[in-house]
């Protein structure tokens, strides 16, 4: 246990590295490698060290060992979205396969040692069926994953530049220092404009919102939003806790969503006649990735696609407006 929170705590250390590549590439690389050698270590681990424990005990041991390793992946992937802004788009890619094949391995480690007979967490509201072992192991992972991004929400506000306690209003942010970030946090029927490019975005804690971002140097976070809408171009988005939201986006790399349901997604189309291509011509976003389809369900470990997203149709896709209320 000790071991492996001094491994938990040094992944979270890495959250304000040097702005340097290869000082990303050597953290990242060595923490990657010890999560791989971590999820080996369970997967290779029969339980048969100590006798007396039941094979559901064993199990069990297992799965809080996952827990561990998952929220280790989950800072992992944090420390790799804070460094995207300034990354080369070979490291950027390089990185994103590497976690990919990380979170496959983690998936195939779940679905063997997956709990074969009912058991109990400590919330005697979560039951497991013994014939269902993979839907046991996403649920097991899902209560954990949930528990550890939780305890980061938004409790207070975020420091530096930003609109925050706001309620309708048309909002129009244009003078940005495109070395810092932005925060959005706590709006209610708000309509707002950022027409310059900020570092990297957060938005925490939106109801009833329309958002419409000409560009992101970096990486959006995107944190308990409710019936809303979101048009943004940027280098990575990552959402949590959203509830009845379409996103319109442009993305380098594939958008993640975690504890969310009901979201759509639809490609990128907010324009400023004279700046738009500029400003996302100067950040790498101007040409269209497809990524917007390409969403990864952090929360859904099956193989069959995430009922917690969807394609936004067509028929239900609008312009975004000029500026001004939305109807």
């Amino acid at each position: 246990r000790a071991d492996a929170e001094r491994r938990r705590l040094e992944t979270l250390e890495l959250a304000h590295p040097s702005e340097s590549a290869a000082a990303f590439s050597s953290a990242f690389n060595a923490t990657r490698e010890d999560i791989a050698r971590a999820l080996n270590d369970i997967a290779l681990d029969d339980g048969t060290d100590d006798a007396t424990v039941a094979s559901e005990g064993a199990s069990t041991s297992a799965m809080d060992r996952l827990r561990e390793v998952n929220a280790r992946i989950v800072a992992l992937d944090r420390f790799r979205a804070e460094a995207s802004y300034y990354l080369p788009s070979y490291d950027e890619r390089t990185s994103a396969n590497a976690l990919k094949a990380l979170r496959e391995q983690f998936t195939r480690t779940v679905s063997l040692k997956a709990p074969r007979e009912k058991f109990r967490f400590k919330s005697r509201a979560l039951m497991m069926n013994r014939r269902e072992p993979a839907k046991n192991a996403e649920a097991a992972i899902k209560s954990t994953e949930t528990a550890e991004t939780s305890s980061s929400m938004t409790t207070a506000t975020v420091a530096g530049p930003g609109t925050r306690d706001r309620a309708n209003e048309t909002i129009v942010i244009d003078a940005l220092d495109e070395n810092e970030d932005y925060v959005l946090e706590r709006l209610v029927e708000c309509d707002v404009y950022v027409l310059g490019a900020p570092r990297a975005l957060r938005a925490h804690d939106l109801n009833r919102c329309n958002i419409y971002v000409v560009a992101v140097g970096g990486s959006v976070h995107v944190e308990n939003i409710i019936d809303s809408t979101i048009h943004l171009a940027a280098r990575q988005l990552r959402v949590h806790a959203a509830r009845r939201v379409k996103f319109y986006i442009r993305t380098l790399s594939r958008p993640i969503i975690e504890d969310s349901r009901d979201v759509a997604f639809a490609p990128f189309a907010f324009d400023i006649p004279g700046r738009s291509e500029n400003t996302l011509k100067k950040h790498g976003l101007f040409e269209e990735t497809g990524m917007w389809r390409e969403v990864d369900d952090f929360m859904w470990l099956k193989s069959t696609p995430s009922p917690h997203w969807r394609v936004l149709d067509e028929a239900e896709r609008a312009s975004p407006p000029a500026l001004g209320r939305s109807t």
